[in-house]
């Protein structure tokens, strides 16, 4: 994050406001480590990194204002009711300004989503970020920048309140779930209730038959009411056992309904950040896993993050990549060199 001297623009042109009851600007953030983040809700990239976001606000609680720019890439992004949903989905509690426009890209000679701008208490520019990852420099950067102020005296660490979006939703029975699964043969429809982070089982009639996991996010293994998920997605079904792609743990796990157990059989738990890597299971890290479609003894697995279609051979307990060069477009083609753009769905 290279350093500059230079004003960061005021926030203006934004179509409105979420999170706060009034537009923020600068003037009035004297004092604070404000950190911008330039993002589109159909970009993957930058929903991978409001894990750090939120790091960085519990770690900063009085010190650092995040403020999410959103700078649509599609028409439809460019709703504020539709960016509100994704607000209460991720469970995002920052301001997040609509810059439908690109008033506020346009003014930071914005280039590419996720963009993140660090200005210091003074109202200047301490450095841009793109892409996904940089959470250690952002750190150090932020933590330098507070450590001078205060010692100036000029940090302002009066604690701000916002109102937030979920504040005005009541509690849901189910909440953004994202797939379901339904198996005619033993009457069961299987929820990936995504934001409650458990998988809800009911019959085709729309009975309650079972609820796995505590709601917590969190990747235990165990018994139903002690196992935890993340935003779950897609499921495979092959007789009683329940495959799940729990995409924000970043890892596979299986479900033994008979038994009542849930247990990963692959991901390490960290988000990998290449391409085509392949081995054992438990071994190799994956990348937002959201779909799965099993055709015998190999269960195959679209790989969101990467760009890709991954294969995990249960047999072997052996994931390797299977189709996708792992660059972000449309193009067909040999499988390996084809290419797509954050796969969700199987069939």
């Amino acid at each position: 994050m290279p350093q500059d001297r230079i004003r960061a623009p005021e926030l203006n042109g934004g179509r409105s406001w979420l999170n706060t009851d009034k537009p923020l600007s600068l003037a009035k953030l004297k004092g604070k480590v404000v950190l911008l983040d330039f993002w589109t809700y159909g970009c993957i990239n930058c929903m991978h990194i409001i894990p750090d976001l939120k790091k960085l606000e519990q770690k900063y609680p009085n010190e650092l204002v995040v403020i999410g720019v959103h700078s649509a890439k599609f028409e439809n992004e460019k709703e504020t009711e539709n960016i509100r949903r994704i607000i209460l989905r991720y469970e995002i509690e920052h301001p997040i300004v609509n810059d439908a426009d690109f008033a506020i890209w346009k003014a930071y000679a914005v280039e590419a989503w996720p963009t993140r701008y660090l200005i210091d208490p003074a109202g200047y520019v301490i450095g841009r970020l793109s892409g996904e990852g940089g959470y250690e420099a952002i750190d150090k950067a932020i933590g330098d920048s507070i450590a001078e102020f205060r010692k100036r005296g000029e940090l302002n660490e009066e604690p701000l309140r916002f109102v937030l979006e979920r504040a005005k939703v009541g509690d849901l029975p189910l909440a953004f779930p994202g797939k379901i699964l339904a198996d005619a043969k033993s009457d069961r429809l299987f929820i990936a209730d995504s934001d409650h982070n458990r998988i809800v089982i009911a019959s085709l009639a729309g009975t309650l038959l079972e609820t796995i996991g505590t709601g917590a996010h969190g990747a235990d293994d165990g018994a139903f009411d002690r196992a935890t998920f993340f935003r779950p997605q897609g499921m495979a079904l092959d007789g009683e056992t329940l495959y799940v792609a729990d995409t924000e743990n970043h890892l596979i796990r299986a479900i033994d309904l008979k038994a009542k157990t849930v247990k990963t059989i692959a991901g390490t738990g960290e988000q990998s950040g290449g391409y085509g890597r392949s081995g054992p299971a438990r071994l190799i890290a994956l990348n937002s896993p959201w779909d799965l479609q099993l055709v015998g003894r190999t269960l195959y697995i679209a790989m969101a993050g990467p760009h890709q279609i991954w294969q995990l051979d249960l047999a072997k307990d052996q994931v390797s990549t299977f189709a996708g060069s792992g660059r972000e477009a449309r193009a067909d083609g040999p499988r390996n060199e084809a290419a797509f753009a954050q796969p969700s769905g199987l069939a």
